[in-house]
């Protein structure tokens, strides 16, 4: 029996992520040219949660864990997240068990006084705090 992508979405979903994944590894030059600035951080001199994202993820492509650390804290454990979900879904589909992934509504408020979170103290002059903005470029 043929099944069709509508019956497995997490499965298209990691392949469209595998897919991504290579794409940022050989157009590492050409993405970073096509994003443009933060526009919050250039009409505030604050960083939003996705500041210093796009280098994070470059470096990630580049195996350079520890700097990519430093650019963006908060892609990484999301993307760790994110994976993890990801390949257990897969695993659900093409196995047949266990229940569908739902958020529910308490796991979606810790998500966002996490980033939100994550938002301020990144902004704060002074360490430790200071040491989750990314480092700028020179």
């Amino acid at each position: 029996m043929s099944l069709s992508y509508h019956q497995r979405p997490w499965t298209l979903l990691f392949l469209l992520v595998i897919v991504a994944g290579v794409a940022a590894f050989f157009l590492q030059s050409k993405i970073l040219g096509w994003m443009p600035p933060c526009q919050f951080y250039r009409w505030t001199d604050l960083h939003c949660p996705g500041c210093g994202g796009r280098r994070c993820v470059m470096m990630l492509s580049q195996g350079r864990w520890l700097e990519a650390l430093r650019m963006n804290a908060l892609v990484i454990f999301c993307g760790l997240g994110f994976g993890a979900l990801l390949l257990k879904e897969t695993w659900r589909e093409w196995s047949r068990r266990g229940q569908s992934f739902a958020l529910s509504p308490r796991m979606g408020w810790a998500i966002a006084i996490a980033v939100i979170a994550f938002w301020i103290l990144r902004n704060l002059r002074f360490p430790p705090f200071e040491w989750l903005a990314p480092v700028p470029i020179i």
